[in-house]
């Protein structure tokens, strides 16, 4: 007997499988999520949403119903794994990882989604919809802008796709009058905003040059700019006095330096002055003891590391200080790389105990005002260095150079490469060692990495540094590292020494080339994950 049961169960059930095809059903989807696996629910939601954009024979009343329904409910879910993500983002192997995915994929299709919407209105207008294509306009701004910050926290250029998406949108509320009104983007969110703000809010986080932040640093900056991105107005007008930047409106590129040939009717134009002013105004209330959370800096904001964020990317939006110490020039050769300082120094100290001479001169020299760095410390040393690197360490292609910096491409990478890491450098056709401190990372889709690295020395010496003996105690030893002053490069003498080992004012006893010294340990001059680069004074000297 024909079971006409099963095949109406078995059709009802293949028309529920379109969970998204109209409010109804999307809400009743929603209700079955495993909402307990936030990542298993987000990729169902990702899932709907693809169903949905290639659906092209729903109303748009309905379509607008449906995305922004999804659009809210999945919030939360986004939110969570970005959060995870973010949290283990320097970790490799940690499962959180397999979040990425999913995080990109939402950020895409719910811009799309909300871009058909807009398409769709503006073939065949419908005066009942104005309110909601408004909201959906600052929402497709706010979505674009996340694929381009999602971009930066991977250090990826960001897709001139995404770059168009985000002019077009905005033109498209400018002609229609609307770019400056003030709304709620989500029920959520208690901050109003505006399209102009949403749309400056992209172009500031590119101007701020996340290539060289650290994603946390990034993420900081993306969320001060919900509160300053409005202080930014964007004209029509060209006034070079007023103005540092513009951005071309019908290309697919951000906003740039101004320039006196940036004429168009689709150029847009703006200065920075307002929002210096509003950032000032948080640092000196910052420096007075005000709480950050309670001037828009969020809860994360830790002093004085969010002091010193504020000023660096005020200075890069202000274009203070933008031009390089030094020019570089081409110096394309194949370089031996170590990261971290415990691996710099293995590599530092065999061949300066196996090849080096007793030097003639001192390591530092005595003056009446102190002691300072006399000559050149490695006077009287073997020319021929050791072979420091073993093949099987990391091999990059240095591609510029100058006193202060370098230029250098990998082809990916065995350990995690991150701003702020200490890097060891011995070119293939020179004895020199270079120890630096990555400043800049960008990759592409080739997996080709370009780093730029600020060079602390190219003359590093090895240096024992012992504990004084204290309660009878006998002293403990550990590593470091002596940079000589680089007046040229504006650098000043200091020590590399592990992060634990570093306390304002510790005194040590410091041992090289068979001199020793006692030193107090000063200020620091910069804090890495493994290391303190500190500047010191020498208390003693004293005889080997």
């Amino acid at each position: 007997m024909f079971d006409f049961s099963g095949l109406i169960n078995a059709i009802l059930r293949k028309r529920s499988d379109d969970p998204v095809g109209n409010l109804k059903s999307a809400t009743v989807w929603v209700q079955e999520l495993p909402l307990a696996d936030v990542h298993q629910a987000q990729t169902e939601i990702v899932k709907a949403l693809t169903s949905l954009n290639e659906n092209r024979k729903m109303s748009l009343k309905e379509r607008i119903r449906v995305v922004m329904y999804l659009d809210e409910k999945a919030r939360g879910l986004q939110a969570q794994l970005c959060r995870d993500y973010l949290a283990v983002i320097d970790l490799p192997h940690a499962p959180e990882k397999a979040y990425l995915g999913t995080i990109l994929s939402f950020w895409e299709e719910i811009a799309n989604a909300y871009q058909i919407c807009i398409r769709s209105f503006a073939q065949e207008p419908i005066n009942k919809l104005w309110p909601q294509i408004h909201l959906i306009t600052l929402r497709g701004l706010y979505y674009y802008g996340m694929q381009a910050k999602w971009a930066h926290l991977r250090y990826l250029p960001v897709e001139a796709t995404v770059w168009r998406n985000l002019n077009r949108l905005y033109l498209f509320a400018e002609r229609e009058g609307f770019e400056k009104n003030l709304y709620r983007p989500f029920p959520d969110m208690e901050l109003e905003t505006s399209c102009v703000a949403q749309y400056m809010h992209a172009q500031l986080l590119q101007l701020a040059s996340p290539d060289s932040l650290l994603p946390g640093q990034i993420d900081l900056v993306d969320r001060w700019l919900y509160q300053w991105a409005k202080s930014v107005a964007l004209e029509q007008e060209f006034r070079p006095h007023r103005q540092l930047y513009a951005v071309n409106l019908g290309d697919t590129k951000p906003a740039r330096a101004l320039r006196r040939n940036m004429l168009g009717e689709k150029y847009r134009y703006f200065g920075v002055g307002l929002l210096l002013v509003q950032i000032e105004k948080a640092l000196e209330q910052l420096k007075a003891g005000e709480v950050p959370a309670r001037i828009g800096l969020t809860e994360d904001c830790r002093l004085p590391q969010c002091l010193d964020l504020i000023e660096l990317v005020e200075n890069r939006w202000s274009r203070k200080n933008v031009e390089r110490k030094h020019e570089r020039t081409p110096q394309v050769k194949v370089v031996h790389v170590v990261q971290g300082l415990h691996d710099i120094v293995a590599q530092l100290k065999p061949g300066a105990k196996k090849r080096r001479r007793r030097p003639t001169g001192p390591l530092i020299d005595y003056q009446v005002t102190g002691y300072t760095v006399g000559g050149t410390p490695l006077e009287g040393t073997t020319q021929s260095e050791p072979h420091l690197f073993q093949p099987h360490l990391e091999q990059w292609v240095m591609e510029n150079e100058s006193l202060s910096g370098c230029g250098a491409t990998m082809n990916g990478n065995t350990q995690p490469l991150k701003i702020g890491t200490l890097v060891g450098l011995k070119p293939d056709s020179a004895r020199h060692f270079l120890i630096g401190v990555v400043r800049r990372i960008n990759k592409n889709p080739a997996a080709k990495t370009y780093v730029g690295i600020e060079t602390l020395s190219q003359t590093p010496i090895p240096v024992d540094l012992l504990t004084l003996p204290n309660g009878g105690h006998a002293p403990l030893r550990t590593d470091g590292i002596y940079l000589m002053e680089l007046p040229e490069a504006q650098q000043p003498r200091s020590l590399l020494l592990a992060r634990q080992e570093y306390e304002p004012g510790r005194l040590l006893r410091l041992e090289a080339q068979g001199k020793a010294y006692t030193i107090r340990l000063q200020h620091a001059l910069a804090v890495g994950d493994d290391y303190a680069r500190v500047t010191f004074e020498v208390l003693a000297r004293h005889h080997a």
